[in-house]
């Protein structure tokens, strides 16, 4: 059974925060069901009205690294001396490399390792292209790294702040190298999306970098302010930033490489779309406010916003072992069977929660699940 949050804060927790985290990751979950089922003849997203829903589907992860990078100044709480506690870095290096692991293990050419040495090389560049697990996994130890060499989080939201913007600022040159070239394939994916990576750090790490001031500034107003203050960063920053964006767009414009895309490589471009998730998660969060009974749902769906995106993922496509429907009508289905699915394949993500939920609770049940999954992969990778 669910349990009840109505507070607007919890502790030190903004739910609001995570309300918009679990339906950017929702919204996610929809948009890559749809592209990957749905036959492009009626999913056309050059004519109207799936350009639109193209174009907003572009926010629904700038959104979720948005929101995660305010959320990560509320959970980090440092030591008398401006020390991050051991135990937390632990933890937090932990679940960035199980991200990684994730990321990469889904992509597993082979079914066994045995069998690595027969791999073509085309299937090696589908494994190392940069998808959004990869993504969060990298930058969160980037993050990390910048709250272990600070000694306050005001220090951490200037970090962010400058390093958000300079990714944003380098991304033309960034998109004109050929990384490829110069670095070992499995770095350069993280770098270019040349051979088919997703979500490169130039510019999606920077989303989640400009996050960090907007969390210190939440987390050092009054508890009872929180709320207010939120809505009204999100829409007059986000309303800012669109207006600015757009005439730095058309300055940007002519310095895009040719075959560059654009939302990659035009800084105008790449806060134009971090000024609109701004305003998407300021529209989700008055959605929050207006459904009441559904908050303590939105909260728990938040905070396993990546456990069910997992699930998703493997729902949708299998594992290296058993494949699922992706694998078997990749961009074949007609649109109404791809919206029935992609809503079934959310209803099960979401029925996941309560299971969750409870083995969190129970300590050793959270440990049997996470030690018995570990020995069944290791199992599965071996024989």
């Amino acid at each position: 059974m669910l349990h009840r949050m109505p507070k607007a804060s919890w502790g030190n927790r903004l739910l609001a925060l995570d309300a918009v985290r679990a339906v950017a990751m929702l919204l996610m979950i929809q948009g890559h069901t749809l592209d990957a089922l749905a036959d492009p003849r009626e999913l056309d997203i050059t004519a109207f009205p799936w350009n639109i829903w193209h174009f907003l589907r572009g926010l629904t992860a700038p959104t979720f690294l948005l929101i995660s990078g305010i959320v990560h100044m509320f959970a980090t709480q440092r030591t008398a001396e401006g020390r991050l506690p051991s135990e937390l870095v632990w933890r937090r290096i932990r679940w960035a490399l199980t991200l990684l692991g994730i990321g990469y293990l889904m992509m597993f050419p082979a079914r066994r390792l045995w069998d690595v040495g027969f791999v073509a090389p085309e299937q090696w560049s589908a494994f190392f292209r940069v998808h959004i697990l990869q993504l969060i996994g990298v930058t969160l130890l980037g993050v990390l790294g910048l709250f272990a060499v600070t000694r306050n989080n005001r220090q951490v939201a200037w970090g962010g702040l400058l390093l958000g913007i300079t990714l944003c600022a380098v991304a033309p040159v960034v998109a004109a190298v050929d990384w490829f070239a110069l670095l070992p394939e499995a770095v350069a994916a993280y770098l270019s999306t040349a051979r088919g990576s997703f979500f490169p750090i130039v510019p999606f790490s920077a989303y989640l970098l400009l996050g960090l001031p907007l969390g210190y500034v939440l987390a050092n107003a009054p508890a009872e302010r929180r709320e207010r203050l939120m809505q009204r960063l999100f829409l007059w920053l986000g309303l800012g930033t669109v207006a600015l964006a757009v005439p730095l767009a058309e300055w940007f414009a002519p310095l895009v490489p040719a075959g560059a895309n654009p939302y990659h490589a035009n800084p105008g471009l790449i806060l134009l779309r971090f000024g609109l998730a701004l305003l998407l998660a300021w529209g989700i969060s008055w959605l929050y406010i207006l459904t009441p009974r559904l908050q303590s749902y939105y909260v728990l769906a938040g905070r396993y916003a990546l456990h069910i995106f997992v699930g998703h993922l493997v729902l949708l496509y299998g594992t290296p072992w058993f494949s699922s429907i992706a694998r078997w009508y990749p961009k074949a289905l007609p649109l109404w069977q791809s919206g029935l699915i992609a809503l079934g394949v959310i209803g099960a993500c979401l029925a996941m929660l309560p299971a969750l939920e409870w083995l969190r609770r129970s300590q050793w049940s959270w440990k049997l699940a996470t030690y018995g999954s570990a020995i069944g992969l290791v199992y599965l990778l071996l024989f």
